[in-house]
């Protein structure tokens, strides 16, 4: 596979959900939500007709997956990417949902060969990871500048092929993060990493400024354009 270089602007505006109904065919399937967080894309694949448990290192984002109403079978387990705690070829599908780059960089093999143990032949693995680039990035880098780990991240993922994968496709496209307020965007970001509440208090000017300027208003909401990169394997 080669690298596709980002080039956001030129890419298509598509939700997360389009992208995933299409591409992954969830109806039916058993799935792992790898970095469910409070588990937005857990309830999405469950409506869809699949079998989902997210999974999450977080307990603060345990608690906030747990909390949201039900809407099917899923269920929410404390565990991680580098340790997934099922059988093995037990699954259809394994996703990671802009999580892949979290795992801890020295751990980035471990996870992939855990999900090539847990899926079943012909089960497919699917990583979106958003691009450094764009006015969510622009948002986010004074909280957390993830511009190294995300580029390492990608290169990771571009090794599946020598790992028990085959590269299906890949993808680039937009999406929008809205936040109410600047508040609620807060609370979201430290949810994530309560120790990010520092860097609010001693930057919470600047990051003001840049939730103000990197922004478009739409209906009452701060609309972030999110450049997205997806890609698709299949476990041989």
């Amino acid at each position: 596979m080669i690298p596709m270089k980002p080039n956001w602007q030129d890419s298509p505006k598509r939700s997360h959900t389009e992208v995933i109904e299409e591409l992954l065919e969830p109806a039916n399937a058993k799935i792992i939500d790898v970095g469910c967080g409070a588990g937005q894309i857990t309830r999405t694949l469950t409506e869809m007709g699949a079998e989902v448990i997210g999974i999450d290192p977080g307990k603060r984002q345990l608690e906030r997956a747990r909390a949201a109403e039900t809407v099917g079978n899923e269920i929410y387990i404390e565990g991680t990417a580098e340790d997934l705690p099922f059988e093995d070829e037990a699954m259809d599908i394994i996703l990671f949902f802009n999580s892949f780059h979290h795992v801890p960089r020295k751990e980035f093999t471990r996870a992939i060969k855990e999900s090539q143990r847990v899926l079943r032949p012909g089960g497919k693995l699917f990583f979106t990871e958003p691009i450094a680039e764009g006015p969510q990035f622009e948002l986010s880098r004074l909280i957390n500048d993830e511009t190294e780990i995300r580029a390492l991240a990608y290169e990771s993922i571009l090794s599946l092929p020598n790992k028990g994968f085959r590269a299906i496709l890949e993808v680039m496209y937009i999406t929008e993060t809205r936040h109410k307020n600047f508040e609620r965007f807060r609370f979201n970001s430290t949810s994530i990493n309560p120790a990010r509440e520092r860097i609010f208090e001693k930057h919470n000017i600047e990051i003001r400024e840049r939730f103000e300027n990197f922004s478009t208003k739409d209906h009452g909401y701060f609309v972030f354009q999110h450049p997205i990169r997806g890609n698709l394997f299949e476990r041989l």
